[in-house]
């Protein structure tokens, strides 16, 4: 486990209200370790440093809210019948139109910001890096 629950409310959101509950952190840390060890080449488990342990902690949390978050629209899009975001709406005719192109939370935008959040908090520690 990168990230405990202690970590992910002391370290990660300094005082900030939690996203993900406790009942659920550790699923969700599985899922955002699993993604940096397939991104890291298994790196990020064999040789974590003191240097880097806290980079892959905050990653960890990083990547865990974004999981939860999409997860989370994601099922209230399906119990609504809504296919995304509201980018419009009409009040004499009732329509709305949805669209989930730009958001983070559709699967191509997942893996954006899981690249954009990889790369903040584990671009400079050597663990992304592709060479041999």
């Amino acid at each position: 486990m990168y990230a405990d629950f202690g970590f992910y409310v002391d370290g990660y959101l300094i005082g900030k209200t939690p996203i993900i509950p406790e009942d659920d952190f550790a699923f969700w840390e599985q899922e955002a370790e699993q993604i940096i060890d397939r991104c890291t080449f298994g790196r990020a488990k064999k040789q974590i440093t003191i240097q880097t342990n806290e980079s892959v902690q905050k990653c960890t949390c990083a990547i865990a809210e974004l999981l939860y978050k999409a997860d989370k629209l994601e099922s209230a899009a399906f119990e609504d019948g809504v296919a995304g975001l509201l980018t419009s709406y009409s009040n004499d005719g009732q329509s709305a139109t949805y669209t989930a192109t730009e958001s983070a939370y559709t699967e191509s935008g997942k893996q954006r910001k899981i690249i954009q959040l990889l790369d903040r908090y584990l671009g400079d520690t050597g663990l992304l890096y592709r060479g041999g």
